[in-house]
This record gives structure tokens, sequence and C-alpha cells, in this order.
């Protein structure tokens, strides 16, 4: 073995505080470096790995970890949980004002940009459509819940007031999603002739009951009270219409019934028509119907659409697109409008009891549990013997190669206690019809002093009963 090495420039460094740029140590494979002054070996100085990091790692870029679809900030780990569609890029801009975006990727050729819900360690997906329409939207929706499993997608942007009830700048966040094209039909008009007009039809999708409950219910709860008091407030506070167009009072938040279908509408007839065939209906817009049947074929995601009113429908809607702000920038009610949906739907979705829909470790749906061999012992309250037994018999004594499970236990796995509650019933049913039918064919009993008779039971190898034999010579 040689002397010992040098180092550093000074004898007796200790090589464990000495750094080079760009270098990193590793124990010396060849085992032939010795200790200086007691210390650890002498190590190899290695060169640092340069290039792009790990492709799943990347910050704001999401990545399985745990089983689970995550996302990485920094050096937090955040749950990957709602996918968000905006229609138009001059919507995202408005967005991207409001949400605190950590960066985007390239995935199956379309852009994503991860986001952090504030105030919590949830993050989403924001897609851009760059085009208005139902079929875009369902494309978009699709994709983020079959490549990402996300559990909710929701849709955020413009819509256009139905009821007079709803202002310029209120939100309206749909409880029922009317696709009111769908299966219409072109019929001749009376009133013109040689013109024709539109018989509407229409299908609808709703969001979940939970969901539902939690976006009717958030104004009015102690909790959430003041948030959506202080979300109007603010808003107002930073409304960029000149004095003589800002509202009078703050945005406020509606749940009703949304109109979704491939027209911009901006007739006073036409929205008439809409109308007619709902009176309910609140808003209008151009993509929920696309990303609702997205998600209902999932049936692993929920939807949620939330939008800002920025003109009224009618024939004066290009005049109110181009209202200039306080800067003479034009389109103020709509940056107006969207800033505040993109604020209360941030608010509804750091909510601490928000209903996500629950998902697997893999980041799928909730599978049923498996079926599961029943652990023997009496399962009946009147004590009755109902498992298998420790070889494998069910209770009347057959064997069974793939192991013997009653419907009490297929119930309780598969369904739930109200299901097993029934299955027993008719078990109990099917063992008094059995019992009936045992007594009714079974010969009468030999008088107990005649000895003429005599039978004898026995286990057979199946665990059943041999027939009775007659012993009388």
């Amino acid at each position: 073995m040689g002397p010992p090495r040098r180092a550093g420039p000074g004898r007796g460094e200790d090589p464990s505080t000495r750094r080079r740029p760009g270098h990193v140590r590793r124990p010396h494979r060849g085992g032939g470096g010795a200790a200086l002054d007691g210390g650890r070996p002498w190590t190899r100085p290695v060169p640092r790995r340069r290039g792009r990091a790990r492709r799943g790692c990347r910050p704001g870029r999401p990545h399985r970890a745990g089983g689970r679809l995550r996302l990485r900030k920094e050096n937090a780990v955040t749950e990957l949980r709602v996918g968000l569609i905006v229609p138009l890029s001059e919507e995202f801009g408005y967005v991207s004002s409001v949400v605190d975006l950590l960066g985007d990727f390239l995935e199956q050729g379309r852009v994503y940009h991860s986001f952090l819900i504030p105030g919590t360690e949830i993050t989403g997906l924001l897609t851009v459509l760059h085009e208005m329409g139902q079929s875009n939207a369902a494309i978009a929706a699709q994709d983020l819940i079959r490549v990402f499993g996300v559990p909710l997608v929701a849709l955020i942007g413009t819509g256009a007031a139905l009821s007079s009830e709803v202002a310029l700048g209120d939100v309206v966040v749909a409880s029922e999603i009317d696709a009111y094209l769908h299966r219409a039909k072109a019929v001749g008009d009376a009133e013109y002739p040689g013109g024709s007009g539109l018989a509407l039809a229409g299908t609808s999708w709703k969001p979940s009951a939970p969901l539902l409950d939690l976006v009717r219910n958030f104004p009015l709860r102690k909790a959430s009270r003041d948030v959506v008091t202080a979300w109007s407030r603010d808003a107002l506070a930073r409304c960029p219409l000149p004095v003589g167009l800002r509202p009078a009072a703050g945005p406020g938040l509606h749940v009703a019934p949304v109109a979704t279908g491939d027209v911009v509408v901006g007739s006073d007839t036409f929205k008439a028509v809409i109308r007619n065939k709902n009176r309910t209906l609140a808003a209008v817009e151009m993509e929920a119907g696309g990303a609702a049947l997205s998600a209902y074929h999932s049936d692993t995601a929920d939807v949620l659409v939330v939008r800002g009113i920025s003109d009224h429908a009618a024939k004066d809607k290009t005049a109110t697109d181009l209202t200039p702000d306080v800067d003479g920038r034009p389109n103020a009610w709509r940056r107006y409008a969207v800033t505040n949906a993109t604020r209360i739907l941030l608010k509804l979705l750091a909510a601490p009891d928000f209903p996500w829909r629950a998902t697997s470790p893999a980041g799928g749906p909730v599978s049923p549990a498996p079926l599961r061999r029943p652990e023997p012992g009496p399962s009946r309250g009147d004590g009755a013997e109902s498992g298998p037994a420790v070889d494998g018999r069910s209770p009347d004594g057959r064997r069974s190669g793939k192991g013997w499970l009653d419907g009490r236990t297929v119930a309780a796995v598969t369904s739930g206690a109200a299901t097993a509650l029934a299955v027993e019933s008719l078990l109990h049913r099917r063992r008094d019809i059995e019992e009936a039918l045992a007594a009714a064919s079974s010969p009468p009993a030999p008088d107990a002093g005649s000895h003429e008779a005599r039978t004898e039971s026995a286990d057979g190898p199946d665990g059943g009963s041999h027939p009775s034999a007659d012993l009388h010579p």
C-alpha cells in the first residue's frame, strides 16, 4: 500500500470540507485510499451530472408517487385533483392574473399549466381550448379525466345573462347544464313563408348532489358566508370600469340552470326562444355540454361550470364587449366577469368540506373490494352454523373446490348492509321451505316399542348422510 494521498493544497485538510464547483464525492471503489488524520478515506471527485432533469419530477409536472398522480412545487409535493378548462386565450389572460401558475408542459399534443389552490395542498391542471364549442371542451375534459385521472373538471369563462335578475359582473354556477340544441328540428315558419325555425328538444346534466349542495349552501353557512361577502366587496374595489359604468354593488353569486349550445347568442328573439324552453335558465354559454358529457361517460369525475356574466345575450353584445376600462383597454366587462368567476371558484375549491370524489391509489375510481373467503363460525342470530367448515365444506356438508361463500358474505362485501339484510331474509325463507319439504317427504317415524326397523345415520366421506338400512334378518 502506497503512502497516503494529499488531501488538497495543504496537508491535513479534511476532505469533507473541500468543495470544487460542479463536483460531488463518492467513496473510492478501489478501496486503496487510506484515511487521513483518523478521518474518512479519501474520496474520488466525480463530475456532477448535468442536463435536463428527469421528466416526471420537474416542478409543475405530474408524476407518480406512492401510486397517486401528484405535482411537485419546489420542495413540496401536492395532490392533483382538478382539471380546469378555459375556452379562449383572452380568458386565460384574465384567469392567469388570479391563479398561481407553477409551470407548463406538453402532454399528448396539449399544453397544460399547473396551478396551486391557495390555502391548500391541492393542485390542478389548466388547459386552453383556443376555440369555442362543445366538441373542443369534450375532448379536453376527456384528456384530463383519462390521462391524469382528475376527479373534478371545472369550466370557467364568460357567459351571457338570460334572466333579468342576473347583472353584468355576476357569477353563475350551473346547477343544471341544458344542451338546448340537442335533437333540435328545423321546421317551417308560418309567419314568414319560405323561412324556417327550430323546434328545440335538448338534454341536460347535473353536478353530483354533494357538490351542488356545497355550492348552494356556500353563501349561507356561517363558515363561508363571510368569504362570499369579502369576495363581492373586493371585486367591486378592483372593478376596472370607469366611474360612470361601475356597478353600484358588488357581484352576486347565482346557482341556477345554464343553457349550452354551439351558437353565439346576440339576439333578443333567439334569447326568448331559449327562455321559452326553460324559464329557469339564468345564463347561456357554449362549452359546458361537452365537458359534462365527458364527465358523465367517465363515471369517475364530477363537473363544475362557473361563468362570469359579461353581456345580456342581446343585440348590444358587441358594444358591451368593447366597453373600455379606466386605462382605455377594451373588454372591461369580460375582464371583470372572468376575474370574479376565477376568485370565487378558488374559494369553492379551497373549502375544507369540498366533496372530492374518492379515487384509488392509482388515480382511478374506487373499485369494489374483492370477495374474500369467510372465516368459519356462526353468522346467524339463532346460533346456527352458516359459514364454511375448516375443511371448506358448506353448511349442508358438500365440498366446493373454490371455497364456499354464502349470500350474506357476498352482499356484505359488494353492496353494503341493506343488501346483506335482504339476502339474510331470503336465506331464512329458503331454510324454512327446505325444512317443510323435508318433513313432507320423509316416511313416518316407526313405533317406539317396535324393534322391527332400526335406522342409523353416519357422515359419509362427502359430509352428507347415508340412507337408512334395514338390519332385521
